[in-house]
């Protein structure tokens, strides 16, 4: 089960700044605002986010200067730090790709939902080793090895490709997925996967789970991906005898 991470958005523009904390909320993450330098480091002192996510046009002070005092640690614990500039924001001086702190412009909030995933999840979905052991998350029982998946003791026939979307979800079940993570865990980062492929998997899994047991597990987040819908998080299944599946094309 992935961990609940803290993340502040330091952005001067405060639409972009609501979207950003709006979109990383619906993620699963907790969030802190502010819209000056100065405002953040107040908010550092009284509590430590895992990760700023820092503007480059703030007030008062320049968004390079912000991320090297949040990551030195003179002001107590330092804070990881991720300099974001989104459609159309101009950079806040002219070394906008030096190595220290590169600045991650974004063109789609999905787009910074997944940077602070890849960066902050800690989960089960990470260890290997748990990716091919069975889990239970709610009603649903899924099982890599045997490629079975249950909701509430009933077998749900999935193709490979379902399941591994399934799967994913479970794994992740405190959270939402966002579809770049989706297209790099289910189709292995295929290029050529576009947002329709995603979709017609989607509702067909759907129909499947509806018909079969009345229930619709997986939920749309809009604007940033898809999560498990009514399940508690997952732990490790430690029954076995499940069915063997008639379908894993």
């Amino acid at each position: 089960m992935s961990i609940r991470k803290r993340v502040m958005v330091v952005e001067r523009d405060p639409h972009a700044r609501a979207r950003l904390a709006s979109s990383l909320r619906a993620a699963g993450h907790t969030t802190s605002e502010a819209g000056t330098g100065r405002e953040a480091l107040r908010f550092v002192q009284m509590e430590k986010p895992d990760l700023a996510l820092v503007g480059p046009g703030l007030p008062d002070i320049g968004g390079r200067d912000l991320a090297r005092i949040l990551e030195s640690s003179d002001h107590g614990e330092s804070v990881r730090t991720i300099l974001t500039s989104g459609p159309g924001t101009p950079g806040d001086d002219h070394h906008d790709d030096s190595q220290d702190h590169p600045l991650f412009r974004w063109a789609h909030v999905d787009e910074v939902v997944t940077l602070v995933n890849s960066l902050l999840d800690t989960g089960e979905s990470r260890d290997p080793s748990l990716l091919a052991q069975p889990l239970v998350a709610g009603p649903l029982r899924m099982d890599p090895e045997r490629m079975t998946a249950l909701v509430d003791g009933k077998v749900i026939t999935l193709t490979r490709r379902e399941f591994r979307f399934l799967h994913t979800l479970a794994l992740n079940a405190d959270r939402t997925c966002t579809r770049e993570e989706i297209r790099k865990l289910v189709w292995d980062g295929s290029a050529d996967v576009i947002g329709r492929t995603v979709d017609v998997l989607v509702s067909r899994l759907r129909n499947k789970l509806l018909t079969a047991t009345g229930r619709e597990l997986v939920e749309t987040v809009r604007g940033i991906g898809y999560r498990l819908g009514g399940c508690p998080g997952t732990r490790p299944d430690d029954e076995s005898g499940a069915p063997r599946p008639t379908d894993t094309r």
